[in-house]
């Protein structure tokens, strides 16, 4: 597997349009959370070290291929003096397999308060590690709200092993990759037993500067599942109880025809 460092390394075609280097050729599917985090950085590389991202909204519109590099090209939709906006289409053979909207803010004083709580857990020390389903193996995840009767957790503590420099564009990138992970909609006696799943829409919130260095705690709830799709969100939560993001992400939910397929 590819460090997360590698998966976040992309190449500048020209001022506006990249080229991703990573390829997994032992895996045909194309992990959505690394093209999200791929579209993010390259969206990144077009905006003031001063703007961080503080939202994005990203459709899934075909499977792609890990084999297959992605082309990305932003489009530089608004500079202003606080925020700009970008969008990103990421192509694989000609066609689109994603698009996201970014939108950044140049950080400035404000009050600083929360309505939500970090959920009483597991540390993450006493969290029942986790392999990673899929991707760089730099990425740690424990299960800090432990349930037998679940095949995936939906309260999980993340951190990256590798050390990451101190960037907050990479560190945003970082958070959007792991945020792909497991789903919130297994709370739901009704999710299948055998499922197969796509992400359909993945919208982000950053509210404050994550540390994916540090453990990050990601709080998934359902919200709906009907008509083949299933509606979650959540929160991440840094160690101190901060809610550094939130997320809403629909999904394709349906039983799987094989037994063996998941």
């Amino acid at each position: 597997m590819d460090s997360i460092l590698d998966i976040l390394t992309i190449d500048r075609v020209d001022e506006d349009n990249f080229i991703t280097r990573a390829i997994d050729s032992g895996f045909p599917g194309l992990y959505g959370g690394q093209v999200a985090a791929q579209s993010l950085l390259a969206s990144c590389k077009t905006v003031q070290p001063n703007q961080v991202p503080h939202s994005l909204h990203a459709y899934f519109l075909r499977a792609g291929r890990s084999s297959l590099p992605i082309e990305l090209q932003v489009f530089r939709d608004r500079d202003g003096r606080s925020y700009a906006a970008r969008r990103i289409v990421a192509v694989q053979n000609g066609e689109v397999i994603f698009n996201m909207s970014v939108s950044f803010h140049q950080l400035e004083d404000g009050p600083d308060v929360q309505a939500v709580s970090m959920p009483l857990v597991l540390s993450p020390e006493e969290s029942i590690v986790q392999g990673v389903p899929r991707g760089s193996q730099d990425i740690q995840l424990r299960d800090a709200a432990p349930n037998s009767d679940q095949d995936m957790p939906h309260c999980t503590w993340t951190r990256s092993v590798t050390p990451l420099p101190d960037d907050p564009h990479l560190h945003a990138c970082v958070l959007t990759y792991v945020s792909d992970f497991y789903t919130g909609l297994v709370e739901f006696d009704e999710f299948p037993k055998n499922p197969r799943t796509a992400s359909l829409d993945h919208a982000m919130w950053f509210y404050r500067p994550v540390n994916m260095n540090e453990w990050n705690l990601m709080d998934w709830h359902p919200q709906s599942m009907a008509y083949g799709r299933g509606h979650y969100i959540g929160h991440i939560y840094d160690q101190q109880g901060r809610v550094v993001a939130g997320l809403g992400q629909e999904m394709v939910v349906r039983e799987s025809r094989s037994p063996a397929h998941s």
